[in-house]
């Protein structure tokens, strides 16, 4: 193994073995023995295999000065690619910007409507071109209808209003005029015919990185149509549209808004643009921390590491182990305990009865809400103490994902627009990392939200709200989701926890 790399162990696809052989982890095993501590350290969903790399020789030092030999976990997602490659030209399309226009328009006329007023679907809603100038906000640097506050109740869209809203979009000549170039955009792909030529008005088509799917029902409905030269605004496309001023209102109803702008963009890239906005492979990154444990005839990464370390264990070693997770590092830090909790029920495979991990540091952790409840409700057979460093959510709010486009941070993005339901349904999922939560008032995030407030705010130094200067072992700088890894006052405290 590469000397940089005798730190880490290198997974790929599946959680598989990569570049890490099974003889690095038996050398990597063996220097673990009769060490006082040990840091297992995984990154975040952001990083690939080669910054992985980089951050493990950064932070080596770091862990070897306080005390701990480290092992770094190293893994990669693609979510940064998709995000960097495709959210920016989404945002940018126009087929998104019409629709952005048209959904803020109905949207802000019923969600900052006294309910009163809205009877028969009476709201009122701006202009098209009163939308664009609250849009054009963003160039600079403002969140349009920020300064807005809605009711404190926001009741439904109802069925009036849904008519309402119907007609006019079917009317919208723009909107019509943009799924002209989104049935053109596949006409031209396919071999040119006097229809797709018909259809596309004989100019030049537009590409859009709308879902595969919502384009080919899109393309298809317009195929259908008896008179093809007179495109008009799709019904599919309306009652998308509608779809989603519905969600929006539906979000501020039940408080799981993150603005009106952001709720909008996130809806729309939930109802169009799923397939290109990296909700594939958020979810194939989460199930790679996953698989990394399973038993299989290819070895796996994370389960060889535990299978060598329990043996480790058995042999009478015990060092204090400390396990620090980055964003989606925490949903490996999850699995993990998982599989140590299966171990110690597995009388073919135990795990001493007396080990147990020091510390679990998650660092702006980006999985859900229930994921951390699962982790808490095993501490008292797998861990001693848990600590979070997360910012405030001023902070979060300011930490601007696509500045100009997306003015969130990327658990934000994550709770709006990648997580999952229990049914495998797009669904705004509370995050851990995220204050918005622990703060809400409201049974945000259910059962599993109680039980985790209740836990956090039962010992005030196992969250961290950054910037925050709370003495030794509880003090951050960091105002960036990416930069926590290498915060001085993170790292410091860090430093702390290790040594006491």
């Amino acid at each position: 193994m590469h000397q940089g790399r005798r730190h880490c162990v290198h997974s790929g696809t599946g959680g598989r073995l990569a570049s890490t052989t099974t003889d690095d982890i038996d050398a990597l095993v063996a220097r673990l023995k009769d060490r006082p501590r040990v840091v297992l350290h995984f990154h975040g969903g952001l990083v690939d295999d080669a910054l992985g790399f980089v951050t493990a020789e950064r932070l080596a030092p770091v862990y070897e000065a306080a005390g701990a030999e480290p092992v770094f976990f190293v893994w990669s997602s693609g979510l940064l690619e998709v995000l960097r490659g495709n959210l920016p030209q989404i945002l940018s399309e126009g087929v998104f910007q019409t629709l952005l226009n048209r959904v803020v328009r109905f949207a802000s006329g019923v969600v900052f409507q006294q309910p009163g007023s809205r009877a028969l679907g009476g709201f009122t809603a701006p202009s098209t071109r009163a939308v664009a100038r609250e849009l054009a906000l963003l160039r600079t640097g403002q969140e349009p209808y920020a300064r807005l506050t809605p009711p404190a109740e926001v009741p439904a869209l109802s069925e009036a209003e849904r008519v309402r809203i119907t007609a006019d979009l079917a009317a919208d000549a723009e909107l019509a005029e943009r799924n002209r170039e989104i049935v053109g955009s596949v006409l031209r792909s396919a071999p040119a015919t006097t229809a797709a030529r018909d259809i596309d008005g004989g100019r030049a088509a537009v590409a859009t990185l709308m879902s595969p799917d919502t384009v080919a029902e899109l393309a298809a409905e317009t195929a259908d149509a008896e008179n093809r030269r007179a495109v008009v605004t799709s019904a599919l496309l309306v009652r998308k549209t509608v779809r989603v001023v519905s969600a929006v209102v539906a979000r501020f109803r039940h408080r799981t808004d993150h603005g009106l702008y952001p709720t909008v963009v996130e809806e729309i890239l939930r109802e169009f643009y799923l397939a290109n906005v990296g909700a594939a492979v958020w979810d194939a990154m989460k199930r790679q921390t996953a698989d990394t444990f399973a038993a299989a005839a290819e070895p796996r990464a994370g389960r060889c590491f535990l299978d060598r370390f329990g043996r480790l264990l058995a042999s009478g070693s015990r060092p204090r182990v400390t396990l620090v997770g980055h964003s989606a590092g925490a949903v490996f830090i999850g699995n993990l305990l998982t599989d140590l909790a299966r171990r110690r029920a597995d009388a073919d495979d135990p795990l001493p009865e007396d080990f147990r991990v020091r510390d679990v540091v998650l660092l702006a952790p980006a999985c859900t809400v229930g994921h951390l409840a699962g982790m808490v409700r095993r501490q008292a057979e797998l861990f001693d103490r848990l600590r979070m460093f997360t910012m405030t959510d001023a902070a979060e709010r300011a930490d601007q994902l696509v500045p100009f486009l997306y003015p969130r941070s990327l658990l934000y993005f994550v709770s709006g627009v990648l997580e999952r339901g229990p049914e495998g349904e797009t669904a705004v999922s509370p995050l851990a990392g995220m204050q918005r939560w622990f703060t809400a008032e409201d049974d945000t995030g259910g059962a599993d939200a109680r039980d985790l407030r209740a836990f956090l705010r039962a010992d005030a130094t196992r969250t961290v709200w950054s910037p925050v200067d709370g003495g030794p072992g509880l003090t951050s700088g960091a105002r960036s989701h990416a930069g926590f890894d290498d915060d001085p006052e993170v790292l410091a405290s860090l430093a702390r926890m290790l040594a006491d």
